[in-house]
């Protein structure tokens, strides 16, 4: 067995001690955040990153802080058992935190919000800085426009950001900016992985498929809450497809009412949406990538493949626990959390 295969193996086997629906009812059973704090300290899966911590005085914000930070927990014991550089790979992976942060800064800019840049400063991935292109410990001392692309000088984004500078920040483009950066982070990753010869283009599936499904998803919210024309619904489009045509994604925004996105949607991903109940479309098009990727996982002979699917399946995982936390402190009821989850 080589290095590789060593490392898709327990990738596999951390995917089998995956948390179980007696597992998250049994969460959602608790009475608060530090009950689920201590449940999770006895689990295999987050012990490493609950270590240390006092369950009894955690709060919601930093135990979420640590659960995000155990997806890097689990790709660093698994490329132990590797000898394949994946570098690049782990860049792709934390770019989308550093997006996150770059708009969380222009939010708290252009509002002055003072609690969203108390919720920035918290949600900064202190634990995978040595991965990031620029100093997030500087991220809380921006108090200009200016300033922040001085932060972001010679990163990758200092020419998409400094596009969208306007005399003042509260008259900037926010939405574009923050297509521009999605595009551009979906567009590094297909980079990254194109490269990895014989198992790219699978690899760029299971992206595209995520690129689609964000698309799809946005255009149903647009048409159902916001009725907004089809030009600015396309404006807002990432122009990537998987098993919808380019004209067929245009149909869906001009011809179609929200309910027959759905149905469109429902055909063409039958291969995993068999059988999923719909009730919200985060849920659902969460539903469809988790079996995508738990096939990919189950069935795939490629390491790189395997490593990619578990890496976006532990993601999911650890949103259904931040959404058990978050239900248990606002007091939702069990039936309630069990529909937001996604497994």
């Amino acid at each position: 067995m080589s290095f590789d295969e060593a490392m898709a193996a327990k990738a596999r086997a951390m995917f089998g001690k995956r948390l179980s629906e007696a597992d998250y009812l049994a969460l959602m059973q608790k009475k608060s955040v530090a009950d689920i704090a201590s449940a999770l300290k006895q689990n295999d899966i987050f012990a490493k990153s609950l270590a240390g911590i006092n369950e009894k005085a955690v709060h919601r914000g930093q135990l979420e802080t640590l659960l995000r930070m155990n997806v890097y927990h689990r790709l660093k014991k698994l490329l132990r058992y590797s000898s394949t550089d994946y570098g690049h790979f782990i860049y792709a992976v934390v770019e989308t935190e550093e997006i996150d942060l770059i708009l969380s800064c222009i939010r708290w800019l252009m509002n002055q919000d003072v609690e969203a840049r108390n919720a920035m400063i918290a949600d900064m991935p202190i634990y995978i800085a040595r991965y990031l292109s620029f100093d997030v410990k500087k991220l809380p001392d921006i108090q200009s426009f200016d300033e922040l692309l001085t932060l972001l000088k010679t990163t990758r984004y200092e020419a998409i950001v400094a596009r969208y500078k306007a005399s003042a920040i509260e008259e900037m483009n926010y939405i574009g900016l923050e297509h521009e950066l999605r595009v551009h982070y979906y567009d590094t990753v297909l980079e990254v992985v194109s490269a990895y010869k014989n198992v790219g283009e699978g690899m760029k599936q299971i992206v595209l498929a995520r690129v689609e499904l964000d698309n799809i998803a946005l255009i149903y919210r647009l048409k159902k809450y916001f009725k907004v024309p089809s030009e600015r619904i396309k404006k807002m489009m990432t122009h990537r497809y998987y098993l919808f045509t380019p004209k067929q994604i245009d149909e869906l925004i001009e011809v179609c009412t929200s309910e027959e996105v759905i149905e469109k949607l429902q055909k063409k991903y039958k291969r995993y949406a068999h059988g999923i109940p719909f009730t919200t479309i985060e849920h659902y098009t969460g539903e469809i990538r988790y079996h995508m990727n738990r096939q990919y996982i189950e069935t795939c002979t490629s390491p790189q493949l395997v490593l990619l699917s578990y890496l976006i399946l532990s993601r999911l995982e650890i949103q259904n626990v931040i959404d058990i936390m978050e239900g248990v402190a606002y007091g939702i009821g069990v039936e309630r959390m069990k529909a937001l989850l996604v497994f």
